[in-house]
């Protein structure tokens, strides 16, 4: 009974470490365009297994005029398979007197057993389709 026990806590101790391990980080590729200039950028995988980018996006010097674009980003597997597309934006408006960056930040489709390796996030030019 002992070494049922032993066995056990062994069995505990190394499913606890495997859950706690981090995932391996992502590449992150950004395409700048259409008078933006992204980032910073970076994937957030939270416990709950809901995933996150962040970054900046800012107006690239000497683009006057209305930024009509979007954010689309897409994410990868170990396989270059799409993983899915997500659309997005920027929080405020990209200033074109001061030129300052404009916080980034988009929830990914929820999907906890996807293995993200690789992330693109491009400008793409229109509005949003959400």
């Amino acid at each position: 009974m002992k070494a049922v026990s032993i066995f056990l806590a062994a069995l505990l101790v190394a499913g606890s470490a495997a859950a706690q391990a981090p995932a391996p980080e992502a590449a992150v590729e950004l395409i700048s365009g259409h008078k933006v200039r992204l980032r910073g950028f970076d994937l957030e995988r939270r416990a709950d297994g809901r995933a996150y980018v962040h970054g900046w996006a800012r107006r690239e010097p000497g683009r006057a005029g209305l930024i009509n674009a979007h954010l689309h980003v897409e994410t990868f597997d170990a396989n270059g398979a799409s993983l899915g597309l997500t659309e997005g934006g920027w929080n405020d408006p990209l200033s074109v007197r001061d030129r300052s960056s404009s916080a980034v930040h988009v929830e990914l489709a929820p999907d906890p057993t996807a293995q993200i390796v690789r992330v693109r996030i491009s400008v793409e030019p229109g509005a949003r389709h959400d």
